[in-house]
């Protein structure tokens, strides 16, 4: 279980629950397979797969669970051709079509269609970390984040989360690296940036297999733009994307890590699982507190808001 993408959120309310008493929780949104005339369905989902019955697994003190979400697909273009030959039955007839009578052929449409449209399950993963009191979603986007959070708060209406953020502008502190030629300590460029004028944003500019310390980039640094994405080695663990808003995606584990995986989990495919989760939380574990340090700026922004009681994510 090797996630890809991290957003990270920190839990500001108390979260004592173990594996079982957060099962029992989840299990009333269980997920389910849409129904003939439903466009979508999401629910919890057993995060060991098919032939498991449990909403939750936990390992090393981190607890993992599993958003899974049914969607029927129906090109709108198929839906218009239809709305189109009927609008033009009705005209042939000499009627008039009001905008109301657009909208119900519409729906009418839909409705028909649904019960043969091609249905597409999608899981996101992620889990809580009792220790540091993290939510880590392996999502790229914060819109399916967001789609995440918003079924555990029906599942668990007090908890309060906020997206982990810092204090100083990212883009910033990256440029200052970049220009400077030395990142924070454990941290080493990679081959791949990307720059924005920040007067304007679609003036992007795309560096690969490039060195980000190189001359070409720092003109373009030092010209005005600023880097927002930026790929980086940390500790030889572990190579990632890093972006402006802290989301930070593509992470590769290096074969060393991922060799551990192996002679840990031979056995069974839970213990395969257990192997990939403990390494995968326990590196992260290591791994933000080492990032957010170099960014600079967090703990006096997550202390703040603490007290004043954060508003939930």
């Amino acid at each position: 279980m090797w996630f890809k993408n991290i957003l990270a959120y920190r839990v500001l309310s108390p979260f004592e629950y173990n594996a079982e008493e957060l099962h029992e929780v989840l299990a009333d949104l269980p997920s389910r397979p849409c129904g003939q005339l439903e466009h979508l369905t999401i629910g919890w989902a057993a995060p060991l797969g098919v032939g498991h019955d449990r909403l939750t697994h936990e390992a090393a003190g981190c607890i993992m669970l599993a958003l899974r979400k049914e969607e029927k697909l129906l090109p709108q273009s198929v839906i218009r051709e239809q709305v189109q030959q009927k609008l033009l039955a009705i005209e042939q007839e000499g009627r008039k079509v009001s905008a109301r009578d657009k909208r119900a052929l519409q729906e009418e449409v839909t409705l028909h269609l649904l019960p043969r449209a091609f249905t597409k399950g999608d899981v996101t993963y992620a889990y809580f970390d009792k220790r540091h009191q993290w939510l880590i979603i392996n999502a790229s986007r914060r819109a399916k984040a967001e789609e995440f959070i918003i079924l555990l708060k029906k599942s668990l209406p007090n908890i309060q989360l906020e997206a982990v953020s810092v204090e100083h502008s990212i883009s910033r502190t990256l440029t200052q690296w970049a220009i400077a030629g030395k990142s924070a300590e454990g941290f080493a460029f990679n081959d791949y940036c990307e720059l924005r004028d920040p007067r304007q944003a679609k003036n992007v500019i795309k560096c690969l297999n490039q060195a980000v310390e190189s001359e070409e980039v720092t003109q373009h640094l030092l010209a005005g733009k600023e880097l927002f994405r930026l790929k980086m080695m940390w500790q030889e663990r572990l190579s990632f994307i890093l972006e402006d808003d802290f989301s930070i995606k593509r992470i590769q584990f290096t074969d060393l890590i991922q060799e551990e995986a192996v002679e840990v989990g031979n056995e069974t495919t839970v213990d395969q699982f257990d192997a990939e989760f403990i390494l995968c939380s326990g590196e992260f574990a290591a791994f933000l507190p080492s990032l957010l340090a170099a960014l600079e700026g967090v703990e006096e922004k997550v202390a703040v808001a603490a007290k004043k009681g954060a508003i939930p994510a």
